[in-house]
């Protein structure tokens, strides 16, 4: 049974935490790990450590996105975690997904739970387990009847290598909550995503995702991952935890305050 940790007073959580956590922050489609500074300075300012990962096919990368696969994510994002955790080999840390990152921390999840203390989910897709072959963003997202996403919204290009979001739709999609210049913002900075991730499985058995606590933040006002597709995730029992959020997809973004205490309080659930 899910329990719903509502009520919570950010002030206090930054407060009385009980010991310093490393949190490994993973960002979503169409975007990259530049979304989550700013709650990576809150993370910081209040004595954690926050490690961003901006996952392959960004700027800088040197590789075509049409040979970038769910396996170059899933392999980043481990790399990411045994840097993060080395010189403590008792050392865990709590691995935040957000949006498509969810399927992508799941992977991890599944490929070594060991080093994981917590999953937690934002606004994220969450795949089923014992599922063959198991789902795909594209599986979860075309169950969604809820959000903005217009038939053009989702731009895929001629080649079939990547996809884009339809500009058109950006802020009402991605920053329904924001002020207009920061809307702008979010929607400027959006890049194309590698398109054969999107379409991959993602495999979960409950002997090893399943071992690993579980949380989820859920963002009230989102039209990207609506929040009945959030829901309905939650329903499929595999999460402890979750944590009500009352903004759009990118709280990381347009609430970043909220959303590490959203974090803490999700991680640290034993805090009152």
């Amino acid at each position: 049974m899910i329990k719903f940790l509502a009520g919570f007073a950010a002030a206090a959580l930054f407060t009385s935490t009980a010991q310093a956590e490393t949190f490994v922050l993973v960002h979503g489609a169409f975007q990259t790990g530049a979304e989550w500074s700013q709650t990576a300075s809150v993370l910081t300012d209040v004595g954690h450590t926050a490690v961003v990962v901006t996952l392959p096919g960004r700027a800088g990368d040197g590789r075509a996105l049409g040979d970038i696969t769910m396996a170059d994510h899933v392999t980043l994002l481990r790399a990411s975690i045994t840097t993060a955790t080395a010189g403590d080999p008792d050392g865990r840390v709590v691995l935040v997904g957000h949006s498509f990152a969810g399927l992508v921390i799941s992977a991890a999840a599944e490929a070594d739970p060991t080093p994981i203390a917590t999953l937690v989910y934002v606004a994220a897709y969450l795949p089923a387990v014992d599922v063959t072959p198991g789902d795909t963003l594209q599986d979860l997202a075309m169950a969604d009847h809820h959000g903005a996403w217009q038939a053009d919204s989702f731009v895929v290009a001629a080649d079939h290598s990547s996809a884009s979001v339809n500009p058109r739709d950006r802020i009402a999609i991605f920053a329904n909550d924001a002020p207009a210049p920061l809307g702008e913002a979010i929607a400027a900075a959006m890049v194309d995503e590698p398109l054969a991730p999107l379409a991959t499985p993602v495999a979960l058995t409950k002997t090893r995702f399943g071992s690993v606590r579980k949380a989820y933040v859920v963002t009230l006002r989102d039209m990207a991952v609506s929040t009945d597709l959030q829901l309905t995730l939650l329903g499929q029992g595999t999460v402890a935890e979750a944590v009500p959020l009352d903004t759009g997809h990118t709280p990381q973004v347009t609430a970043p305050d909220r959303l590490a205490a959203a974090i803490l309080r999700a991680a640290t659930p034993d805090i009152e």
